[in-house]
């Protein structure tokens, strides 16, 4: 459904904040913390709302007021009306479009898109890199998550439909620099229920990873592209067992980053604390952290 070529750049090194999944933890002191960061762009993971379409399109509405550029994955708490999704999202910014227009400046304009199946670009002070947005809405595992649903809004009807999406998008991308962004993470890093993608909410486990990000991403390396990183949340990085899996990891020069600390904000010993994960990106190599802003410190 998304075909976007939007083009995200900075002079020198590029800066992603990686918002992991909300489950409706977002309001008006992120809207400030954010707006006095230098971030060039916010990336949020998905499960943006509490289960229902009403808390997802009203969290949709409130990241809309971003001063920021953003793209947001949809994920599987999000399969509400997708075009009623894109439109809470784009209603303020649409305001501040207006207001730009109005100012004769433009450049004031910041875009929040919905991302998934599609591709955007990305240059680091002369660095390209092609940001691959994977599939939307997943839940993990085996199988198409919400097939119908799959069907009617983004004509994908099978994983073997996802991995041909994927796949072209692999070939269309501009650079040779990639980073897959996602709801869920691939196949490979969850055989236990602790690790960064492991099946914790029953019985036996189980790699929960996605079949067709983890093709997409064989795809681009037998093709010569150099992935870079794979950017994804909805394992929760406190499991049911109360183990935390491991938030980044390294794996044959590719960084692989779970986003999902939930609650994302939570009360500290003496402040209340907001996550989100920082990533530096240039030509001399990719940096991450954890990090957490203190709401009144």
């Amino acid at each position: 459904m998304f075909s976007s070529q939007s083009i995200y750049s900075s002079n020198g090194a590029f800066r992603l904040a990686v918002v992991g999944d909300l489950h409706t933890h977002w309001d008006h002191v992120d809207l400030r913390q954010f707006a006095g960061t230098d971030y060039d762009l916010l990336f949020f993971t998905g499960d943006l709302g509490g289960g229902t379409p009403d808390s997802t399109l009203r969290v949709a509405r409130a990241i809309g007021k971003l001063s920021k550029p953003a793209l947001v994955m949809p994920g599987n708490n999000d399969t509400c009306d997708i075009n009623q999704l894109a439109a809470e999202l784009a209603h303020q910014n649409g305001l501040n479009r207006l207001m730009s227009i109005t100012s004769a400046s433009e450049d004031d304009f910041t875009p929040i898109e919905l991302c998934g199946y599609s591709h955007h670009g990305l240059n680091a002070g002369g660095f390209d890199v092609s940001l691959i947005a994977a599939r939307p809405h997943s839940m993990g595992g085996p199988s198409l998550s919400f097939p119908d649903y799959m069907a009617q809004t983004y004509a994908v009807e099978s994983l073997d439909h996802s991995i041909a999406r994927l796949i072209g998008l692999v070939d269309a991308a501009h650079s040779e620099n990639l980073i897959f962004l996602a709801h869920n993470g691939p196949v490979g890093m969850g055989e236990n229920p602790h690790d960064m993608w492991g099946c914790d909410f029953k019985e036996g486990g189980g790699d929960w990873g996605d079949p067709d990000l983890t093709e997409a991403i064989s795809y681009a390396r037998k093709k010569g592209r150099k992935v870079l990183a794979v950017i994804g949340g909805h394992m929760h990085i406190r499991t049911k067992q109360g183990k935390e899996r491991p938030w980044i990891s390294e794996q044959d020069e590719i960084l692989y980053i779970n986003a999902a600390r939930v609650p994302r904000i939570y009360s500290g010993e003496d402040d209340v604390y907001r996550h989100h994960v920082s990533l530096t990106i240039s030509a001399d190599g990719l940096g991450a952290e954890e990090i957490l802003l203190p709401e009144y410190g």
